[in-house]
């Protein structure tokens, strides 16, 4: 679907329409095509102007088409925010509003001001492009119950992901599945805490296997976010941390019962292997900034989920030796890669370190976020280290790239993770009957 003069009729801004002039962008060449036509003439300073204008009003020319998807996305991004999310938008912690411009074009601006003359090239540009998509099919995942069938719109979207990571666009990788967009869409700072709720309930509602892929990534995203806090942000202190994150911990609850769920039903049939090795890997990677608030006393922000927090208390106290023994396989190394030993306080903040360093070096990157935060433990363990560090350089390498108080926004650190498995598996001993 394409249109030359951007204009839709109320009928047809749907997300299912929006996905359709996705996949007439991604399948094909139209994203060689735009960069061609943004690249027009010798002048490469004018073809980045162009594109930022195209990311910036969400229209793309290319040889023979215009895409216009402008009405689309300020009709379903009008609807995510009133849901009280902004997937589009960067949170200014400093003015404490979100940006007037959309998350792709002010990436752009930072790589523009950050980026060597010798990466101004067009490799760099199909990064970027690819980036802007990523976005907007975060916020295709975020409309997927809009229709009457949510999973299968979950699927199509992994599907444009498929496509938007295959060989027409960059080649960069950004995630593995709809259910990390929905993870990163949701991972920004958002004000309105009940918002997590609503869409965790939405979540409920989805087939057992999206269940399961967002309770994965969501646990390893929740643990890796507050063990970031505990340590930087709260000093330690445990109260501050459960009063500061009080949408945070009834997502991790919901999470940590589907992984737990799981873990009972490949326990009973059998089930070996990389998938409950990932299912113990993120159960143990969300309990070890808090393990007592799931095991011991319950904290406010918990005291409305009674038949929740008694069914993970259940399964817990059923499975405790089996659960232990294979989080004790588990802990993380000094010389093998653990999603456990990275640390990072907004999702977000880790993809933009991942594409910059992608910039800066020229090359897109091989690895997905998926690959940092879940297990995998055979698999690349060494280019995943490599990764971690990598994004932990760049992160210091620039006063105006540390947070608050002069922060670092993403540690990896073997001793920080060795110590939160030993503190976890030692309060499972302590505060779980049997």
């Amino acid at each position: 679907m394409s249109t030359s003069d951007g204009t839709h009729s109320g009928a047809d801004i749907t997300n299912d329409n929006l996905c359709s002039v996705l996949e007439s962008i991604l399948e094909g060449s139209a994203r060689a095509q735009i960069l061609d036509r943004a690249l027009t003439g010798d002048d490469f300073e004018v073809g980045v102007k162009r594109l930022r204008s195209s990311m910036q009003t969400h229209i793309f020319r290319a040889s023979g088409d215009v895409f216009s998807l402008s009405q689309m996305i300020e009709e379903l991004d009008k609807k995510t925010r009133d849901d009280g999310f902004h997937v589009l938008q960067a949170w200014d912690f400093g003015t404490h509003q979100f940006s007037e411009e959309n998350v792709p074009t002010l990436m752009m601006d930072f790589w523009t001001k950050t980026a060597p003359e010798v990466r101004l090239e067009r490799s760099s540009l199909a990064i970027l492009l690819d980036y802007y998509f990523l976005h907007i099919l975060a916020l295709c995942a975020m409309r997927a119950w809009d229709g009457s069938n949510a999973d299968a719109i979950l699927d199509r979207v992994t599907k444009l992901v498929e496509h938007l990571q295959g060989p027409e666009g960059s080649g960069h990788q950004f995630v593995q599945n709809a259910e990390t967009l929905l993870v990163l869409a949701i991972s920004h700072f958002h004000p309105e805490g009940q918002a997590y709720d609503r869409l965790v309930e939405k979540v409920r509602s989805l087939n057992s296997t999206h269940q399961l892929n967002f309770a994965l990534i969501g646990s390893a995203v929740l643990g890796s976010h507050l063990r970031w806090g505990f340590s930087v942000m709260y000093r330690r202190d445990l109260g501050r941390m459960r009063d500061d994150n009080t949408a945070d911990y009834p997502w991790l609850l919901d999470a940590l019962l589907t992984l737990v769920r799981e873990y009972a039903r490949m326990h009973e049939e059998g089930i070996q292997g990389t998938e409950r090795e990932n299912v113990v890997n993120a159960l143990l990677n969300g309990l070890t900034p808090d393990p007592w608030a799931f095991i011991d006393t319950r904290p406010a922000a918990l005291v409305d989920y009674e038949a929740e927090y008694s069914e993970l208390s259940e399964l817990f106290i059923r499975y405790k030796e089996e659960i232990l023994e294979e989080f004790e396989n588990h802990r993380p190394g000094r010389d093998t890669y653990s999603p456990i030993s990275f640390h990072t306080n907004f999702l977000p903040n880790t993809l933009v370190a991942m594409v910059m360093t992608a910039l800066l070096e020229g090359s897109a990157q091989e690895l997905s976020l998926n690959a940092l935060f879940l297990s995998n433990r055979d698999e690349m363990g060494d280019e995943r280290a490599n990764l971690a560090r990598m994004l932990m350089y760049y992160a210091n390498a620039s006063p105006d790239r540390l947070g608050e108080h002069g922060a670092a926004l993403i540690i990896y650190d073997e001793g920080t993770g060795i110590s939160h498995v030993g503190l976890t598996l030692s309060a499972f001993r302590k505060y779980i009957p049997g």
